[in-house]
């Protein structure tokens, strides 16, 4: 009897050696490399161009998952809460733009790709949509394509959230003209009013 059992566990143990040799980690328990970029290049673009847009009204936050900025009403029951937050957990959205002052959720913004059916969020997620809509969260679905201006992006972005274009972002330089060449009067008036000074 207890020669079966020995050799039954001399035969797991040699089998699991031999198995974790042809295993490609080798043993290893994190058998993980570093990435190059943590977005992808139409992401990292689209980034730089919404933050030239309204970087400078709005935080931007990338790579959000529902469930942190979306909670269930009072009253539901635990299995309704329980059934909602496994579906919202599985969801994330590309950008959430938050006020910069108060760290309010302002909008979600996702990254379309219609280029076929397959492409990124080609197709309209009903859930987050849904969710958001019942959170009061404006939902911001902005296509992919390249040429975008940033004026383009914060005109789009300010209409859905209602609010008036905004003019030029950056303050207008204006220019005081001073002649070329001063007359003599013009001259002393100049250098009386820099000694005044």
């Amino acid at each position: 009897m207890e020669f079966a059992l020995l050799s039954i566990l001399a035969l797991v143990v040699g089998a699991s050696i031999v198995v974790s040799k042809f295993n490609d980690d080798g043993g290893n328990p994190y058998p993980f490399t570093r990435k190059q970029s943590v977005f992808t290049q139409v992401e990292s673009a689209f980034l730089i161009l919404l933050e030239r847009a309204v970087g400078d009204r709005y935080k931007i936050v990338s790579r959000v998952k529902l469930v942190d900025i979306v909670d269930c009403k009072q009253g539901l029951s635990v299995k309704s809460k329980r059934s909602a937050m496994a579906k919202a957990k599985n969801k994330q959205l590309d950008f959430v733009l938050l006020d910069k002052e108060t760290m309010n959720i302002v909008a979600a913004v996702d990254l379309v790709n219609n280029a076929n059916k397959s492409g990124h969020k080609a197709q309209r997620d009903w859930f987050v949509n849904g969710a958001l809509e019942a959170a009061n969260i404006p939902h911001i679905r902005m296509k992919v394509k390249s040429g975008y201006r940033p004026s383009e992006v914060r005109d789009a972005i300010m209409f859905k959230l209602g609010k008036p274009k905004l003019q030029n972002a950056r303050p207008i330089r204006t220019r005081v003209s001073k002649p070329a060449v001063l007359s003599t009067s013009q001259a002393k008036a100049h250098s009386t009013a820099l000694a005044e000074i």
